[in-house]
């Protein structure tokens, strides 16, 4: 599919999504007539709604009355009312990473990032990097930074590539960034093997011209295009506070310090990947240091509020991005770290069961809120009375919350001024925080 190809009339059902209406923003602004419909408003809806964008909330077969194509989430199904008018009125309705792809593949220059973790801080790194290097670009990131989730410009594009459902094959970059490629999704994927694959088979998408940026540890993946490894960027001398990560390296033909404005040794690994992208499009080692040194984290991603103690919402929802969390809480306290986590679809439940107990070793309490179901039916065994369960057999201090009151609840009487509270987990669990 290409742009051309999209008509004029786009209607986005589902519009509210961090995906979607970074989608829906770019078309507007580029001339189109969007309009979209969610089941609830939220800051997106909003902000969309103040560039002129129809936004409709709840969902009505008369949404789509004058749209000439529909865009869709793999969330949304044929038994949503707006899709089943489109098909009856015979009006195309295409997935949003096919969108996506028809807007990608039109820029001359295409940076994808890709990784089971860390998409969204490496594309909006790349954004700051780009802006600071006066490069125009447009950058669509799955999170918001400084307000916004769209910063449009010509040129250059910077895009996350997701894997789930292989939607990434839509893509055809001219530099792909791999961060990493560990299991996730158990419902499109078989196994570790089979995620690789699908991997493999998105860095050949990248023209034989261009280049992979990827870590040593995914040598072993054959791609047609030059291979850049981010990890011989060595960071040695690593300090990491509450606020910030410090590191030394050798870049830009000499020693460098680099400062980063948000905490984690993961965030260490996020930018030397940043830093070799930028090596390969010969840009500044001073004005990327100067980026770096600005970038100060994209919201759920670490974001940190003061409260009855130090809060902190992550959108930590796979055992490694917890792990990492749990890490950078108990290496910048002299408290104790609080967890509360929303497990992600009931299928990553059970596919990492031991696993979401293993990564709250390093807390000293975690309480386990019920499974955010979002596209899918429960399983059973795959539930957070289980994974309660079984952290306490385990010997962890672990307990089950039955719903937002009841762990708004168990925070107030657990927690003391001087402890850290994560509250982690990719679905609504981030809302908590309002109410603390």
């Amino acid at each position: 599919m290409k742009l051309q190809d999209i008509p004029r009339k786009v209607h986005f059902v589902g519009i509210g999504g961090i995906g979607m209406s970074g989608l829906a923003q770019y078309l507007a602004a580029n001339g189109y007539r969007v309009t979209g419909s969610d089941r609830k408003a939220n800051d997106r809806t909003e902000a969309l709604a103040r560039a002129g964008v129809q936004i409709s909330i709840g969902h009505d077969k008369n949404n789509v009355a004058d749209a000439e194509t529909v865009v869709r989430t793999s969330a949304v199904h044929n038994d949503n009312v707006e899709i089943q008018q489109a098909l009856a009125s015979n009006i195309p309705v295409i997935l949003r990473e096919q969108l996506l792809g028809a807007i990608f593949n039109s820029f001359p220059t295409r940076i994808a990032v890709c990784g089971t973790h860390g998409k969204t801080t490496v594309t909006a790194m790349l954004h700051e990097i780009l802006s600071q290097c006066g490069v125009a670009h447009t950058a669509l990131i799955g999170g918001v930074y400084h307000g916004n989730n769209c910063y449009l410009g010509e040129g250059v594009i910077v895009a996350e590539a997701c894997e789930y459902n292989r939607s990434f094959f839509n893509l055809n970059p001219t530099v792909c960034v791999c961060v990493n490629a560990e299991y996730d999704h158990p419902d499109c994927y078989a196994s570790k093997e089979d995620i690789r694959e699908a991997f493999r088979t998105f860095m050949n998408n990248v023209s034989s011209s261009g280049a992979v940026v990827l870590p040593r540890e995914l040598e072993y993946l054959d791609v047609r295009s030059k291979r850049i490894f981010y990890d011989d960027i060595k960071a040695e001398n690593i300090r990491i506070t509450d606020r910030n990560t410090q590191f030394c390296v050798y870049y830009g033909g000499k020693p460098q310090e680099v400062r980063l404005a948000v905490p984690g040794r993961h965030n260490v690994a996020n930018a030397t990947a940043v830093m070799a992208v930028a090596d390969l499009l010969q840009l500044p080692a001073k004005s990327v240091l100067q980026a770096l040194s600005r970038f100060d984290g994209v919201d759920r991603r670490w974001t940190e509020s003061d409260g009855i103690c130090k809060i902190v919402r992550d959108y930590a929802h796979h055992p490694t991005e917890i792990a990492c969390a749990v890490d950078t809480a108990a290496s910048v306290t002299s408290g104790r770290v609080i967890c509360l986590f929303q497990p992600h679809t009931y299928t990553r439940t059970k596919a990492f069961l031991q696993e979401f107990v293993s990564c709250f070793a390093k807390a000293n309490k975690v309480a386990y809120l019920p499974v955010y179901s979002a596209r899918e039916q429960p399983i059973d065994g795959a539930d957070s009375r289980t994974l309660a369960c079984l952290a306490a057999n385990n010997g962890q201090d672990a307990t089950y919350v039955a719903d937002f009151d009841e762990a708004v609840g168990w925070i107030k009487q657990t927690v003391t001024k001087n402890d850290v509270l994560l509250i982690l987990g990719a679905g609504d669990v981030a809302e908590i925080a309002e109410r603390l």
